[in-house]
């Protein structure tokens, strides 16, 4: 009794990563799966071991597990809501059925879902069409309903492709617009296939796999149509009847059978193998000569199924590091895509060797298209890693030789920021350098990751894969024909937009297009200005005024002074000669200190008007911030300039003191207060 196993068979590339992603979970803190994570009891009963523990509701607030099943919009929002860490393990493609859905729904679209109403994975993929997806489960259900102007039809992952097809071509004899969404997983479909080709060749097929397992019910479906078929969960379901008078048995296995149970069910029919033999002795004499041509025929994909051992993987010397293989695509996660390679070999294409940028591998790539990739290496788990990016080397340096030598500009994303520069994905890495970059110096390149820079190759090394590349060569050509263009228009008196490109102590530096101006600090506002910060910020977009232009030293002075209207013309208007202000001290200078009326008015308190005693040192009598009283001596409206005397105010206020002594409450009779404290002295 020979025994062999389909060519694909067992777990599928989206059960395989979710196992691993609960199992690196489960050894953080309990994990729990909002039901069975796959169907297989055996299987789920060593993942709860674990500490993978089956939930039917949210009531858990820890780290909750989304099975590859997939849920709706929903629950996402109740799991976030109640503060859970959510780890989605949702296979590829029924994401993907969730996307699309979702989309032609959202687009006025009546979308069918061929499947199991029953199903989560149905039920999570019209949640989020907003339930308005209709599920049927056959031909005859779909002409009950009556049909929109607009249909869309996809289908359970698992389904069987000969019932879509058939709804197909039934909704391509209706007048309407239609959208087909092809979304049955390639799993099933290469499953169904080898479980077919094996049918036919042997005497007994055996499906392993959960009775409630969609694709595993399929495969013994499609099994039983050329040969007796069983389903079984695990080993000691196996009968030694079922493989009396029986010389070759197939085995296939659902997408959610885990290898421990495959080869557990091998080995209890390797037990059996034994304690038929004499019985099929006699039978096994009469084909004999048959059985004989049959054993010396060439071990071809055609003729003989893949009967190694399971776990079996290809030889690497097959395959050499190097070579080029075109494949077709069969599975494709986030990061890394499943590649059929041929040769009953699948290579594993992660996301680091398909592109230099980051990118999510579904948007990107789609089941069933041919891609030439290149054979890296075998890793430790026997996997065939493979390279799309090593395999188009080649041909991205004979086209950036091309654009080298047309002087072309190029666009390309940033990708790393190094020592002395940053790298650059032109189809390979490329660097530019720090110098190389923009035309002022750049102290900080954090900002620089994803963006997308202009450049023109300086080298090019193919033989090294070296390839050095300037985006500051462009920025000067451009800067030059802006420049020439804004010399010859610009004039003094102009009014021009600008943006602030660098601060310095003494000013500001804005772009005009082509040139810098130099917007001085005495230029930024009425009042004093410290610093430029204090008024424009890198990056703003201001408007200036142009006080001077020299084309010989393309030098251009600006101003924003010159566009705001003068405080000091309005504010004068309140103040008179001879009154008392409340002021304060903004600014102590050797011959005295400057007091502020209000912002933008300032007045001088000479050293000689601070106080009736003669002083030396400013500071001795008054400090910044101070808050004193003056008497305002003079106003030059032309030279805008205000004189103030604390010393007068105190006189001032000391002859209405000693006026009001005196009983005299009007004083408007006497020539002046001298006179009336003379008058008194001399009584």
């Amino acid at each position: 009794m020979e025994i062999i196993v389909a060519e694909h068979a067992g777990f599928c590339f989206g059960v395989e990563k979710a196992i691993q992603a609960a199992e690196k979970a489960a050894r953080r803190e309990p994990v729990f799966s909002l039901g069975p994570l796959l169907h297989n009891k055996q299987e789920t009963a060593r993942l709860k071991k674990l500490g993978i523990i089956e939930k039917d509701e949210l009531m858990e607030k820890g780290a909750v597990l989304i099975r590859t099943h997939g849920v709706g919009p929903q629950t996402y929002e109740l799991l976030e809501k109640q503060g859970s860490k959510i780890i989605d393990v949702t296979c590829p493609h029924v994401k993907k059925a969730q996307k699309v859905a979702r989309e032609a729904a959202e687009q006025g679209y009546q979308v069918f879902i061929l499947g199991d109403h029953q199903h989560v994975e149905v039920q999570g993929i019209v949640a989020w069409t907003e339930n308005k997806a209709i599920v049927i489960n056959s031909l005859e259900e779909l002409k009950k309903i009556k049909l929109k102007d607009k249909v869309a039809l996809l289908a359970q992952t698992t389904e069987k492709e000969t019932n879509f097809n058939e709804l197909v071509a039934y909704l391509q004899t209706q007048p309407l617009d239609l959208k087909i969404l092809p979304t049955i997983c390639s799993a099933t479909r290469i499953r169904q296939k080898a479980a077919v080709k094996l049918a036919k060749q042997v005497d007994l097929m055996i499906v392993i796999g959960g009775r409630h397992s969609s694709n595993t019910k399929k495969l013994k479906e499609v099994c039983q149509k050329y040969v007796t078929t069983y389903q079984v969960e695990q080993a000691d379901e196996l009968q030694p009847k079922w493989f009396q008078n029986k010389f070759k048995i197939g085995v296939t296995a659902g997408a959610s059978t885990p290898d421990w149970i495959i080869k557990e069910v091998i080995e209890q029919m390797e037990e059996y193998k034994m304690d038929v033999q004499e019985e099929n002795m006699e039978e096994s004499s009469k084909q004999n000569n048959v059985a004989t041509e049959e054993a010396v025929l060439p071990q071809t994909e055609e003729t003989t199924p893949n009967s190694i051992d399971l776990g079996e993987q290809i030889n690497i010397q097959t395959f050499r590091p190097g070579d080029l293989i075109t494949g077709t695509i069969v599975q494709v996660a986030s990061d890394e895509a499943l590649i059929d390679i041929g040769g009953k070999s699948e290579g594993i294409l992660p996301v680091t060797e398909f592109s230099n940028t980051k990118v999510d591998l579904c948007d990107v790539l789609e089941v069933g298209e041919e891609i030439t990739v290149e054979v890296v290496k075998k890793d430790e788990e026997g996997n065939i890693i493979l390279s799309r990016k090593r395999a188009h080397f080649n041909e991205i340096m004979e086209h950036l030789a091309q654009v080298k030598k047309a002087n072309e500009i190029i666009e390309a994303p940033v990708i790393e920021i190094v020592k002395g520069g940053l790298l650059v994905d032109v189809g390979v890495k490329g660097f530019v350098p720090a110098s190389q970059v923009e035309l002022f110096f750049v102290k900080d390149f954090s900002e620089y990751l994803q963006k997308v820079l202009r450049l023109r190759i300086l080298e090019l090394e193919p033989e090294k894969g070296k390839v050095v590349l300037s985006q500051r060569i462009v920025l000067a050509e451009e800067r030059e024909k802006q420049k020439a263009a804004l010399l010859k228009d610009i004039e003094a008196g102009q009014t021009r937009k600008g943006v602030v490109k660098r601060l310095t102590n003494f000013g500001a530096f804005v772009d005009l297009g082509g040139l810098d101006g130099l917007l001085h600090v005495s230029e930024l506002g009425w009042q004093r200005v410290d610093h430029p910060s204090d008024v424009v910020q890198e990056g703003q977009e201001i408007e200036v005024y142009v006080l001077s232009v020299d084309r010989d030293k393309e030098k251009i002075s600006l101003s924003l002074k010159e566009l705001l209207p003068d405080p000091w013309q309005e504010a004068i208007k309140k103040y008179e000669v001879n009154s008392i202000i409340t002021g304060k001290v903004v600014r102590i200078v050797s011959f005295g200190a400057f007091v502020e009326l209000e912002p933008g008015l300032d007045g001088l308190v000479h050293i000689s008007k601070i106080s009736k005693q003669r002083i030396d040192t400013v500071s001795d009598v008054l400090e910044v911030g101070q808050e004193i009283q003056a008497k305002i001596m003079s106003i030059d409206v032309e030279r805008k300039r205000i004189s103030l005397s604390i010393k007068d105010a105190l006189i001032d206020e000391e002859e209405a003191k000693y006026a009001s002594y005196l009983g005299h409450q009007d004083t408007q009779d006497l020539v002046t207060i001298g006179d009336l404290i003379k008058e008194n002295q001399g009584e």
